[in-house]
């Protein structure tokens, strides 16, 4: 049987292979489909950290689950009149954004066991660190609105792993449910407007 470390390593694991796959991917469905994953194996591994209440593991998986739903119709809308406003490619080879992932996870790793912090479980603060970088390398990176909102979700979907795992207040959480909210709502704009310039 697999312990509970174990399976919340495995859950870390996924969390940044996702993570490089938004990074590396340049088709927004795939994009999607992988943030999608990311925030359910982030509310997986909040539900396996023995202080984080199982309710706010629930909370982060909703949350992903819309926040896609709201994208994936805009980059839907988008498609039919304007595809370069969702595919637009960095300019940065895709060898180097997969390789991104692996050494910011290690980074991420080394920073945590040289400066260890008592408030948080190690896999918590590894998965914080990593999902920051990645999301600021996607944002940096990118020539779509898609893609760049995605990077600033990763990177605030890596501050609430931390957070949600040191407060539980309701309304601290509504508050970054409604931020996350509103950056999705600011992305689909983007690429509303972006697709009637380019249409």
């Amino acid at each position: 049987m697999i312990g509970a470390w174990n399976i919340g390593e495995l859950a870390m694991i996924a969390i940044v292979a996702l993570a490089g796959l938004v990074l590396a991917v340049d088709d927004w469905r795939g994009m999607l489909v992988a943030w999608a994953l990311m925030g359910t194996a982030g509310g997986f591994l909040l539900e396996q950290t023995t202080e984080v209440p199982r309710e706010l593991a629930g909370i982060q998986i909703l949350n992903s689950a819309i926040l896609t739903l709201l994208l994936y119709l805009a980059g839907r809308r988008a498609q039919t009149t304007a595809p370069k406003t969702l595919m637009a490619r960095p300019a940065v080879h895709w060898r180097f954004r997969i390789l991104a992932a692996p050494f910011l996870y290690i980074l991420a790793r080394t920073v945590v066991i040289q400066f260890p912090l008592p408030v948080a479980s190690p896999s918590l603060l590894i998965v914080t660190g990593t999902l920051i970088g990645i999301g600021l390398l996607i944002a940096t990176l990118s020539r779509s609105p898609l893609k760049a909102g995605l990077g600033v979700l990763t990177m605030l979907n890596g501050y609430q792993v931390f957070y949600l795992s040191i407060q539980d207040s309701l309304i601290a959480i509504g508050l970054m449910a409604g931020m996350s909210l509103m950056i999705a709502f600011l992305t689909a704009a983007l690429i509303l407007v972006r697709q009637e310039v380019s249409a």
